[in-house]
């Protein structure tokens, strides 16, 4: 039983290593990003999930464009809605 606990720990400990990233690779996926909210036609839901990450990213007004970026992309299947927003960017 303890030699379990034992390998689940040391399994646990060298998964964990492989999620940690350079900065700079976390920067360019976080740059990435940010160019696929801007350029792409994706799902709201995509959106919203972006906006978020790119928050943590430290994007400015991450979350209030992709929210904008959302609506316009709910707005493909209902033309009823008003996605009109002056002070959010929509590059």
């Amino acid at each position: 039983m303890k030699a379990l606990k034992i390998i689940a720990l040391g399994i646990g400990l060298l998964l964990t290593g492989c999620t940690v990233v350079p900065a700079a690779t976390a920067h360019r996926a976080c740059e990435l990003l940010d160019i696929a909210v801007s350029e792409a036609e994706m799902a709201e839901a995509w959106y919203l999930d972006a906006g978020q990450v790119l928050k943590a990213c430290g994007v400015p007004d991450a979350e209030a464009t992709a929210a904008h970026k959302a609506c316009y992309a709910r707005r493909v299947n209902d033309h009823t809605i008003d996605c009109e927003a002056p002070d959010v960017r929509t590059d």
